[in-house]
């Protein structure tokens, strides 16, 4: 009887409470969670799928709208049918449960964006310190400017200052060079990369 499959008449009396044309739009509605077939317009659905259309007529008499009801068969683990061409027979249908990979698909849509969130405040946190390094040796440099300006004015005690200061602008400036060379590594990165660990 499981495997066996009922003309929409026969479905008909196996469903006296359901009328034909809601059973008709409970299949179009909720294809992937009935097993049938459509042959010539005529409907076969298999024998198995009877309380599943009851559940369905149900959760429809309760109020549900069509979104509500499909995630009703969703979290009622309903598995979900889908179609497969065969060589040796014009279709064959098999049973996959594909809501647990559903899932394990939306953990990994959500791990990604926050990867995605993190590395963008990150890109930000590494901008924001480049600035600064820049702005300090822009500084660094007129005060450079200054000291030697005011060497060149025979100021020659000013010489160490000088000395100093351009030794601090060439740390500051490798520092900046670090700070853009991180930049760069961390735009570099793919996601997936993070996820897989390779």
């Amino acid at each position: 009887m499981a495997n066996q499959y009922l003309t929409m008449k026969e479905l008909k009396e196996a469903l006296p409470d359901i009328p034909e044309n809601s059973l008709k739009r409970y299949l179009q509605e909720h294809a992937e969670y009935i097993n049938y077939r459509k042959e010539h317009n005529r409907y076969k659905i298999q024998a198995s799928e009877i309380e599943k259309l009851k559940f369905i007529r149900k959760l429809y008499s309760d109020g549900l709208k069509k979104e509500e009801v499909t995630a009703k068969l969703e979290d009622a683990g309903i598995p979900v049918i889908i179609t497969v061409e065969d060589e040796e027979e014009s279709s064959t249908t098999s049973l996959v449960n594909v809501n647990s990979e559903l899932t394990d698909m939306k953990k990994l849509v959500s791990f990604l964006v926050q990867q995605n969130e993190q590395s963008r405040l990150t890109q930000n946190k590494i901008r924001e310190q480049n600035k600064q390094l820049i702005h300090e040796v822009q500084e660094l440099k007129q005060t450079i400017e200054d000291l030697r300006m005011a060497q060149e004015q025979g100021y020659e005690k000013e010489s160490e200052q000088v000395t100093s200061l351009y030794e601090k602008l060439m740390a500051t400036q490798r520092s900046v060079e670090e700070v853009a060379g991180a930049l760069e590594v961390e735009k570099s990165k793919s996601i997936w990369q993070k996820i897989f660990g390779k």
